[in-house]
């Protein structure tokens, strides 16, 4: 699960996207392919995976890595040939104890990573015979997922991130609460907008996996959290771990302080409401021993978890966003590969922990890492990444002979370009009005390379990319890849990278709600506003100054005060909707600023009614001769001001009677 902004990213699409697991270098010369043809042609040396030399590797990079990125403590396991090579704690679990990090006693918390016990819970059900994947999903539950498309959407499209679903917000996971939510009341009482044709869009979806821990639950009749502790976490030997919220009395001693920034107090336990996405509790030793029962083809010391043939099929690519995308999605897991190397996983983070599984399936090798605190914005996902590649191209180099990467003259009809946001977004609520800000440019630079601002290296500087075959984009100096659709007008309809996993596509942005226009229209309209909220009380002191009387007065006068009034009721709905989305993240999710939001809704009301007596006014002053041109052309803009605000209010839904988002 990805919370924070990692998990808004449709709130902050740019922070999600802003640490590439590729370090931008210069424009190799003459082949835009030649780092990617020498890997083919002399493969480097594989170092043998031994514990110690994988020590030494971890012990070189992560302590500075943590120092650097204000993490307090991290956990990190190893897994080779069904054992344990090494599970190794780094910092501390408590700041005011300095207690060290103990991979065997202490847990963290996976966040996404707990979707992986989840699918393989729907597995265990579809082996019994319980559940269909290719079945409508209304048909195992008590309430009913409206007929927004006329396809119904299937578990197979739930687990490959394909519902459909625009994201949720509200409630997902809160600090402070004595225990998660009715699961059932919690996601009927709700259900998101049904943004994209079932199959058609990935768009990562917290929502419709708690709906598949409720379907586990309902069709199996064991409590979600019961269900994984006999049926998945007792099989695996995993006796420090538990989905249970809180944990139970004999693992709560044992759970490590999480930590905005290792500088800072320690933070409450999170409770994840929509706990089948993300609530797990787990120590690192025991991550490591839930990887050995995958690779060991579900057998588990404790018995088995699923058959071979379920992985198989778990782990077989079922989605990929664009044609020729490298890496798909598979059921629930999803593709990391590198280096020719087959390697399957999924990362995940809460508000305080942040976390990544590897597995590479066919040498029977793990990675898992998790840290316990958020730290630098710019640093948790690049460690995470970068720990990784390093792995990967220590132990599992590029093999001689692996396929480059054919640069080919590709002419196109038009530059690209365009405006994008990713298709993981909000909808229909008011927290959509973020989409205005999380909007991306793709541009073609003058050396013919091209810029997709939302896809930038660790340094947060956008990357390059150069076309090596139609729709196939190599980023310069390094051998990532990006892709795109492209319509037959020459026009992309759709981006992706294999530097971030199957579960978005960038899509272009409607006309509508382009920043491009709504950007400029946006300031000025705040200008024009403001400017009438501020010489209101200016024009009132200087004709007290000197002795004047109000030019106005009757019915223009009190439409010029309601005018006035309502401008200020805009400023103050807008300015406090951009200062929620971006200083008030938590507070947002977990419902902590209800009065806010509705304060802000009522001055949206009242900005909105501004409409009629400036109307009103604008009307009187073109129809009266005698009025002079300024004065007309002052209370058309007013129109035009309130007539574009009352347009941001319907399309972002700032306005509603429920705080569902």
């Amino acid at each position: 699960m990805t919370l924070r902004k990692s998990l808004l990213i449709p709130l902050l699409a740019a922070t999600w996207l802003s640490a590439a697991p590729a370090v931008m270098a210069q424009d190799p010369a003459p082949a835009a392919a030649s780092t990617t043809a020498a890997a083919a042609t002399a493969a480097p040396v594989a170092h043998p995976l031994t514990k110690e030399d994988a020590e030494l590797m971890i012990d070189g990079f992560l302590p500075y890595a943590l120092k650097r990125g204000d993490i307090a403590g991290a956990v990190v396991t190893v897994v080779k040939d069904g054992q344990i090579l090494l599970a190794k704690g780094y910092g501390v679990a408590d700041r005011e104890t300095n207690e060290p990090v103990d991979p065997e006693k202490h847990l963290f918390r996976p966040g996404s990573i707990s979707k992986l016990f989840t699918w393989i819970a729907v597995m265990q059900q579809v082996e019994a015979g319980r559940i269909d994947l290719d079945a409508d999903i209304n048909q195992y539950l008590d309430f009913k997922i409206p007929n927004t498309w006329p396809e119904p959407i299937t578990m197979r499209q739930v687990m490959t991130h394909t519902a459909g679903f625009a994201e949720t917000v509200r409630d997902l996971i809160v600090r402070g609460q004595d225990h998660p939510l009715e699961l059932e009341k919690l996601l009927s009482r709700w259900v998101p907008d049904r943004a994209y044709k079932p199959g058609t869009v990935p768009a990562y979806s917290n929502y419709a996996t708690a709906l598949a821990g409720l379907i586990v639950q309902r069709v199996s009749g064991e409590k979600f959290e019961d269900y994984i502790d006999k049926h998945i976490l007792a099989p695996a030997n995993m006796k420090h771990s538990s989905m249970a919220q809180p944990l139970p009395a004999h693992l709560a001693p044992l759970m490590s302080k999480g930590y905005v920034s290792s500088r800072e107090p320690a933070q409450a336990f999170e409770m994840v409401n929509h706990a089948p996405a993300g609530s797990l509790s787990a120590s690192g030793a025991d991550m490591g021993r839930f990887m050995i029962a995958l690779l060991n083809q579900g057998e588990g010391p404790g018995g088995r978890i699923l058959k071979p043939e379920s992985l198989a099929q778990m782990w077989k690519p079922q989605y990929r966003p664009l044609p020729g995308q490298e890496l798909a999605m598979g059921l629930g897991f999803y593709e990391q590969n590198r280096n020719g190397y087959r390697i399957m996983g999924h990362g995940g983070d809460t508000t305080l922990f942040h976390s990544d599984l590897s597995m590479w399936l066919d040498e029977g090798v793990g990675l898992y890492i998790s840290f316990n605190s958020t730290g630098d914005d710019m640093s948790r996902s690049p460690i995470r990444n970068e720990l990784r590649r390093l792995f990967a191209d220590r132990y599992f180099p590029a093999k001689a002979g692996t396929d480059a990467v054919k640069a080919e003259p590709v002419k196109r009809k038009v530059p690209v370009s365009g405006t994008f946001y990713m298709s993981r977004r909000v909808e229909g609520t008011l927290v959509s009005i973020i989409n205005l800000f999380g909007q991306g440019d793709l541009i073609t630079n003058k050396d013919g390379t091209v810029t997709f601002t939302q896809f930038r290296d660790y340094a947060g500087i956008p990357k390059r990319w150069r076309e090596v075959a139609p729709d196939r984009w190599q980023e310069v100096g390094t051998d990532s890849l990006m892709h795109t659709k492209t319509d037959e007008n020459g026009r992309v309809t759709g981006i992706t990278t294999d530097d971030y996993p199957a579960i978005f596509i960038a899509q272009p942005v409607p006309t509508g709600i382009s920043k491009g226009w709504n950007l400029p229209a946006l300031g000025i309209a705040m200008a024009i506003a403001l400017f009438a909220v501020i010489w209101w009380p200016v024009a009132a002191l200087v004709r007290r100054r000197y002795g004047r009387p109000h030019p106005l007065s009757g019915p223009h006068l009190l439409a010029d005060r309601l005018v006035r009034g309502s401008a200020l009721m805009m400023v103050t709905c807008l300015t406090g909707f951009a200062l929620v989305m971006t200083l008030a993240i938590d507070p947002l999710m977990f419902g902590e600023i209800d009065l806010v939001l509705r304060l802000l809704q009522l001055a949206g009301l009242l900005g909105v009614l501004g409409l009629l007596p400036a109307g009103w006014r604008a009307w009187k002053l073109w129809t009266d001769p005698a009025a002079g041109w300024w004065a007309r052309i002052r209370a058309s803009l007013m129109v035009l001001v309130f007539a574009y605000f009352l347009y941001l209010v319907e399309r972002f839904h700032l306005i509603g009677f429920a705080l569902d988002y």
